[in-house]
């Protein structure tokens, strides 16, 4: 104990108990004065964070009843602090996102975890749906009982927006708002997968429009394209739930049914197809009759790889259009060597590399622009009889996008016939070869030659 010391009458010096205890007491209430003092102004701090927050923050206790709010949250949900405190934060959570909140807030309430994040919609009292990142925290007593959550809520509803549109033009056409070939490989990746736990039945249908190269020269192109979105709403009326219906490219069409009961469902899946091209189509004050061949695979089990599924197809397909066209036909061996045998399709493959090289000499990123798109016009392309056919653009869509895999080549006449079209085509579109020699793009034919 300290004290000031004092001398008893006749006796020894004692320290004074009393004046001891009186500076104890002095400097307990000067700490404490301090500690409220630190208190005060935390609080003080914290209310002013809590305010001026151009983040929406609630207080909610234990049971998920709103203490506090300001005016960020307020405005951002379009109710005031009188709709908001004292109810539970399921009032203004979106219906379907309700779980979400009740799984942060048991584990924070439980102690599993002190702090969460996560996305969830909420609604504002007009009904409009927001997307908001949510940032949840857990305020607990000395002994870990918790006392209250803080919620700090940013409206991300135009981020969400602008990704999701995003995300949808990465992986449809721009055109006919189909799914396009990524989608497509994606999905048929998963039905492979599919197919190999369950068993059963998949098909892949190409379908190629019977002289679509007419509407484009009679009409215009415009009108062609009013054609395809036509087309695109007809084929999505009698496209199952379970299935996928892409536009190939060009004026080529994909289709892939899943979980078919029999090989023989395929063959009525892909007359309904044709099926809706019975009536003609109105554009421009025009009536169109325009009609389509099929070419099926039909796949037992995981299937074939991407390339050679697509080849078999486009062999269906010939056989389809040498029938007469405006059918279908299912895929079998014998199909591909006829396809072969009458100078369709080529014995000879390309890799990835040699379909690089044949615009690897042109400079700066044109051979990529090149690559991206049809690299030669249709009417640049002359067949065996010297005719244009409608679909070489489809064609060398394929080409373009099989990178990493061997490529089968339809034959399009003498091969210098292509090199010399393949170079008009480039300098129709003013794109200069590197050097003096103007190289020449290599391309295989049929017969193997370059």
């Amino acid at each position: 104990m300290h004290g000031e010391l004092v001398r008893l009458r006749d006796g020894p010096a004692v320290i004074n108990p009393y004046i001891a205890q009186g500076a104890i007491d002095h400097a307990r209430i000067a700490a404490e004065a301090i500690a409220a003092d630190a208190f005060v102004n935390s609080e003080q701090r914290f209310r002013l964070a809590f305010e001026q927050s151009m983040a929406g923050t609630i207080l909610v206790d234990p049971e998920d009843r709103v203490l506090e709010v300001n005016d960020a949250f307020c405005q951002m949900i379009g109710r005031n602090r009188d709709e908001i405190v004292g109810k539970c934060s399921e009032l203004f959570t979106h219906p379907e996102d309700r779980s979400i909140s009740d799984k942060a807030h048991h584990r924070l309430t439980s102690g599993e975890l002190d702090q969460v994040s996560y996305t969830k919609r909420y609604l504002r009292k007009n009904g409009q749906v927001i997307v908001a990142e949510v940032s949840k925290s857990a305020v607990r007593d000395a002994s870990g009982s918790t006392l209250y959550l803080v919620t700090s809520v940013r409206d991300v509803t135009k981020e969400h927006a602008l990704s999701t549109q995003l995300s949808h033009q990465a992986l449809h056409d721009s055109l006919t708002g189909l799914p396009n070939r990524v989608l497509f490989e994606n999905r048929l990746s998963q039905a492979h997968a599919r197919t190999a736990r369950r068993g059963g039945w998949n098909a892949v249908m190409l379908l190629d429009l019977d002289d679509f190269k007419e509407v484009n020269d009679s009409l215009g192109h415009l009108v062609g394209d009013e054609l395809l979105v036509a087309l695109a709403r007809r084929f999505e009326e009698v496209t199952r739930s379970s299935d996928t219906l892409c536009r190939f490219g060009g004026d080529e069409f994909i289709y892939l049914a899943e979980e078919l009961a029999s090989p023989a469902q395929a063959e009525e899946v892909a007359e309904r197809l044709l099926g809706v091209l019975a009536k003609p189509f109105s554009l421009a004050g025009t009536h169109v009759e325009q009609h389509a061949s099929i070419g099926a695979v039909v796949l037992e089990g995981t299937g074939k790889a991407w390339t050679e599924l697509i080849g078999d197809a486009d062999a269906a397909l010939y056989e389809a259009k040498r029938q007469g066209k405006g059918r279908h036909v299912v895929f079998t061996s014998a199909m591909h060597q006829k396809a072969v045998g009458q100078g369709y399709l080529s014995s000879a493959t390309v890799p990835a590399g040699d379909v690089a090289a044949m615009l690897g000499r042109v400079p700066g990123n044109w051979g990529q622009r090149l690559a991206l798109s049809s690299p030669v016009d249709p009417p640049l392309v002359r067949s065996g009889a010297d005719k244009p056919r409608s679909s070489d653009t489809a064609h060398w869509d394929r080409l373009a996008s099989r990178s990493g895999s061997p490529v089968p080549l339809r034959r399009y006449g003498r091969v210098e016939d292509v090199g010399d079209n393949l170079e008009a085509a480039l300098e129709s579109r003013q794109i200069p070869l590197d050097g003096p020699d103007r190289a020449r793009p290599v391309v295989i034919g049929h017969d193997g030659t370059r």
